[in-house]
């Protein structure tokens, strides 16, 4: 009997050792398998856009573009994430951009979105960075001419040993509807959200090896004033050439815009005809002229009919500002000029200093195939003063105070045999302070990201084929959630729930079977 009783225990000993090895492994396996999801979500997106409409969801063929990205590309959020999406940058929106509602769900939606840039490839470094750091400001230092506010996105790469960037700015993300339609105030709010086509096209620009060519015009001008904008856009991947000569005799069809840098003296019929021929390019247009001018230049003719032609005219004279809240301290001819808003361009800039202003005009607004537009307005407290004026000038009241353009476009527009469009851009500044350093050195001022952002428009460098659809949010109180919400689930049941269910059942089994 006893011998029996020993067999017995020792059966039910050897099966219930079977059930711990196999308890065992199936414990080993389940944790093996936690660290395989955990390596697999440190490479791969394991998060699962359960939106309807896809609201946190790569289109497809930027997915395309952002895997074959091979060069290193660094991503810079002028915030930390949880500012971002948290009540400051709402509360900072609403001040600054005068939205009337809380756009907090958007601004979810675009760290949500920017974040994948980095999940996709790991060759995307994203970084949100907190402003009040001592790194940020080395950040500034590096970009001096961006302006660089609140929020704006830092799109950088480093190809054949040039660095180029792009800033990307608010309103360049999220597409604002003013509704007025109540006729009392005006509400803003976000329609929809650009981030894609923002942020690939920043760094499609970057790491574009396609530099433009501009032609720099210096031999109609008493002096060369032009080093510091050729430092400028050659450090932003430009490769600039300056044309000294006294008169013009061939423009080459490789420069994709020209530069006429204070012109002291008038052009020649023969002249003017070559940058007309330059502009038109034999009906394909897509070329570029900017027009700095000065005070201390007499009236050209010649130059001036040209630019009418565009819509554009220039009168002698210096601009003088009455008004003391906008000038200068002892110099009203040294004074600040406001952005347009209604240019992309400029729309999110902030104001420009310059000197010796000459009248500009506008002509009409659209004539044929050209559209005039400003860029830069001076106050409506301006008066257009005769010619030498200068400081301490009396004679401010006998002249009419109104408002005078500081920079205006004009855009020729057309479409090519692929029914694409085309189109020609001629620029005309008040001043060749625009492009004076020293003015931006000395004041957080919109001076060379203006006249850059120009050049990238003359020069068709802005231009890019890369759009993709806004995104709209349907169901702002769920679809800002689910991205994060999907995680944090996935993560409860494979990393918690199951092992301990796994491990309940196995003591449960163990117990049963030895108390058989």
């Amino acid at each position: 009997m006893k011998d029996t009783k020993k067999i017995k225990n020792a059966f039910l000993l050897k099966r219930g050792s079977y059930s711990m090895v196999i308890t065992a492994l199936v414990i080993v396996g389940i944790i093996i398998f936690n660290v395989m999801v955990s390596a697999l979500a440190d490479r791969f997106v394991l998060e699962f856009d359960m939106t309807p409409t896809k609201d946190n969801t790569i289109t497809e063929e930027n997915l395309d573009f952002i895997k074959g990205i091979e060069d290193e590309i660094s991503v810079i959020v002028c915030a930390t994430e949880d500012e971002y999406m948290g009540e400051y940058m709402a509360y900072y929106a609403m001040q600054q951009y005068s939205l009337s509602s809380d756009a907090t769900p958007y601004h979810t939606q675009t760290v949500n979105l920017i974040k994948r840039y980095g999940d996709y490839n790991d060759n995307i470094k994203v970084e949100f960075m907190d402003t009040q750091t001592s790194e940020f400001t080395s950040i500034t230092a590096k970009y001096p001419n961006s302006n660089l506010a609140y929020g704006d996105i830092i799109v950088s790469a480093k190809v054949n040993n040039n660095e180029r960037h792009k800033i990307i700015k608010y309103n360049d993300i999220y597409n604002i509807y003013e509704d007025n339609s109540s006729g009392y105030y005006t509400n803003a709010y976000i329609s929809s959200n650009n981030i894609e086509t923002a942020l690939t096209s920043a760094i499609a620009y970057v790491l574009s090896t396609d530099t433009k060519k501009i032609g720099i015009i210096t031999g109609h001008s008493a002096s060369d004033v032009t080093a510091d904008y050729v430092k400028l856009l050659e450090i932003n991947n430009y490769e600039t050439e300056l044309i000294k000569d006294v008169m013009l005799t061939s423009i080459s069809d490789e420069f994709d815009a020209l530069v006429i840098a204070a012109p002291t003296t008038d052009f020649s019929g023969e002249e003017i005809k070559l940058i007309a021929n330059f502009l038109e390019n034999n009906g394909d247009l897509d070329k570029g002229l900017i027009v700095f001018e000065t005070a201390a230049a007499p009236y050209l003719p010649n130059l001036s009919d040209f630019l009418s032609e565009w819509g554009i005219g220039v009168d002698e004279g210096i601009l003088y500002e009455t008004d003391g809240n906008y000038h200068m301290p002892d110099d009203p001819t040294v004074f600040v000029t406001m952005p347009s808003t209604e240019d992309k361009v400029t729309s999110t800039m902030t104001f420009c200093i310059t000197s010796n202003n000459v009248p500009v005009k506008m002509l009409f607004e659209q004539q044929s195939d050209i559209t005039v537009s400003p860029l830069m307005f001076t106050s409506e407290s301006v008066v257009a003063a005769p010619k030498g004026t200068k400081a301490g000038w009396e004679g401010a009241g006998d002249y009419e105070k109104q408002m005078f353009y500081a920079a205006l476009q004009a855009k020729k527009l057309s479409y090519n045999d692929d029914n694409e469009e085309i189109q020609s851009h001629v620029v005309v500044f008040s001043s060749i302070d625009f492009i004076n350093a020293s003015y931006s050195e000395n004041y957080p001022i919109s001076n060379s990201e203006l006249s850059l952002a120009v050049a990238e428009r003359a020069s068709t460098a802005e231009s890019s084929s890369i759009t993709f659809d806004s995104k709209t949010l349907t169901s702002e109180t769920y679809t800002h959630l689910i991205s994060e919400t999907s995680a944090q689930t996935i993560k409860i049941i494979f990393m918690i729930i199951l092992p301990i269910i796994t491990l309940a059942f196995a003591v449960y089994v163990y117990i049963k079977r030895r108390n058989a």
